[in-house]
C-alpha cells in the first residue's frame, strides 16, 4: 500500500524562511559573506512577511501582496543601478494603484457576485445567495468614512476596504443563521461593526501593528447557530466590535 507523502506544514514553511534570513544575518555580520545593504532593510522584512503570510493562507486574500507591494515600492529606490528617480513619481504612482485596484475590485467583485448568487457559490470572503440587497454590502472608503445599517433577517455577509478612513456597520437589527463571513481590508484605517452580545465572534484577520478589538459585553451565553468570521488584513489599523 503506498502511503502519500506527508505535506510540510505552513508553520515549517515560515520557520525556515526565518531561519535562513537569521543565518544571512549573521554570516554577513561575521564578514563570511558580501550582502547589499537593503538586502536587510525593512522593505526586504516586509516583503520576505508577505511572503510567509502569503504561504500561511495559501496566498489567498490580499494581505500578503498588500506588504510585498509595499516592500517593494520602497526598495526600488535603495538597489543600485536603478536608473530612474522613483522618489519623484512614488506618489502619483501610488494614487493610480489603490484608484486601479478599487475600480478592479467594485467591477470583479460585482460580476463575482452575480455569478455566486446564480450559481448558489460562497467565494472571497463573502457568502452571497439569492436575496435583497441588504443581504450583503460592500463599502469603500477612501480619505472618508462610510456608514451602513443592516436590516436584514437573511443577512449573508460583506466585505469593507478602507485607506486612511473607516467604516461602520450596524448589524444589530438584522439576522444570521449559520457562519457569515465579512472580509475587510484596512491600511491606516479602521472598521466599526456592531453586532448582537450574544452572536459568537472568530477573527481570522492578518494584522500588522493593527488588530481587532472586541468590546463587547460578555453575554451569559451565546447562539452557537449565529457565528461572524471576520477575515482580511490589516495594517495600522483594526477592526472594532460592539454591541448595544
Amino acid at each position: 500500500m503506498n502511503e502519500q507523502p506527508k505535506k510540510i506544514s505552513n508553520s515549517v514553511w515560515a520557520g525556515a524562511i526565518i531561519l535562513a534570513i537569521g543565518s544571512f544575518l549573521l554570516f554577513d555580520r561575521l564578514d563570511l559573506l558580501d550582502f547589499p545593504r537593503w538586502l536587510f532593510s525593512w522593505k526586504t522584512f516586509l516583503i520576505a512577511l508577505g511572503v510567509i503570510i502569503g504561504i500561511n493562507k495559501k496566498f489567498e486574500g490580499i494581505g500578503w501582496l498588500i506588504l510585498i507591494l509595499v516592500g517593494s515600492f520602497f526598495l526600488i529606490d535603495d538597489i543600485p543601478g536603478f536608473p530612474y528617480d522613483f522618489d519623484r513619481y512614488a506618489f502619483p504612482l501610488a494614487i493610480m494603484i489603490v484608484g486601479g485596484f478599487i475600480v478592479g475590485r467594485s467591477l470583479l467583485g460585482g460580476a463575482a457576485r452575480e455569478a455566486r448568487k446564480k450559481n448558489g457559490m460562497k467565494g472571497d470572503g463573502i457568502i452571497t445567495l439569492d436575496g435583497g440587497d441588504d443581504d450583503y454590502f460592500d463599502m469603500t472608503a477612501v480619505f472618508g468614512g462610510a456608514k451602513r445599517k443592516v436590516f436584514s433577517k437573511s443577512f449573508k455577509g460583506g466585505q469593507s476596504f478602507c485607506i486612511f478612513g473607516g467604516t461602520e456597520i450596524d448589524l444589530s437589527q438584522a439576522d444570521i443563521n449559520g457562519n457569515v463571513v465579512i472580509d475587510t481590508v484596512q491600511l491606516f484605517g479602521g472598521t466599526k461593526i456592531i453586532i448582537p452580545a450574544n452572536w459568537q465572534l472568530k477573527s481570522d484577520i492578518t494584522a500588522v501593528l493593527g488588530g481587532v478589538d472586541d468590546k463587547r459585553s460578555v453575554p451569559t451565553s451565546f447562539s452557537p447557530e449565529k457565528k461572524i468570521v471576520l477575515t482580511g488584513f490589516a495594517m495600522f489599523g483594526g477592526v472594532e466590535i460592539k454591541s448595544h
